[in-house]
């Protein structure tokens, strides 16, 4: 038992040590591999200019004028009958946080995002809602794909109108947080 103890100990000092990516940029706590969604070229928009909107670590999207509007949340029901509120979000990443920024949700913790190709087509079937539903996940890697902004059609899952924290992240800056309103305003 005292060996296996002394192979875990050793092991994860490794781990800690060999990690190369500063401390700043490590995942947020509680979000592991299996809460993310790694997204790819293909499932982007393509090459976007810039659009004036607020960069948050090198994300354009996030921080709208007009998010803590109700009016703007699409509330929908899933499969059992809960009631879910999509806000849809295109966020495009920048070039200069190559090769990827990751955003988090930090809180609330039932906030969900859902990018990709799971966002398509129309949402107003209780299933397809319910899949979208299950297939949202707490944090999306988005590559870059160019000289430009690459964009990602997509939307922010929440069970009611509230404020939503998220961490921005990427190998080369430090992490940068916001919280937005979305649909309390």
């Amino acid at each position: 038992m005292f060996a296996v103890v002394v192979i875990f100990v050793v092991g994860a000092a490794l781990w800690l040590a060999f990690d190369a990516r500063p401390v700043s940029n490590r995942t947020p706590s509680g979000i592991g591999p299996s809460n993310t969604t790694l997204l790819t070229c293909a499932d982007s928009a393509g090459q976007q200019g810039r659009s004036g909107e607020t960069i948050v670590g090198g994300v354009e999207g996030l921080v709208l004028p007009d998010s803590g509007n109700p009016a703007n949340l699409d509330p929908l029901r899933g499969g059992d009958g809960q009631r879910f509120y999509f806000d849809k979000v295109f966020l495009a990443v920048s070039h200069s946080v190559a090769p990827y920024a990751t955003v988090s949700i930090l809180r609330p913790r039932s906030a969900r995002l859902i990018y990709g190709p799971s966002v398509s087509g129309n949402i107003t079937s209780r299933a397809v809602v319910s899949t979208m539903v299950a297939a949202a996940r707490r944090r999306i890697r988005m590559p870059i794909c160019g000289p430009r902004f690459t964009g990602f059609v997509g939307a922010i899952i929440v069970k009611r109108p509230t404020s939503v924290t998220f961490s921005v992240s990427s190998q080369h800056r430090r992490i940068e947080m916001v919280t937005v309103p979305i649909g309390n305003a």
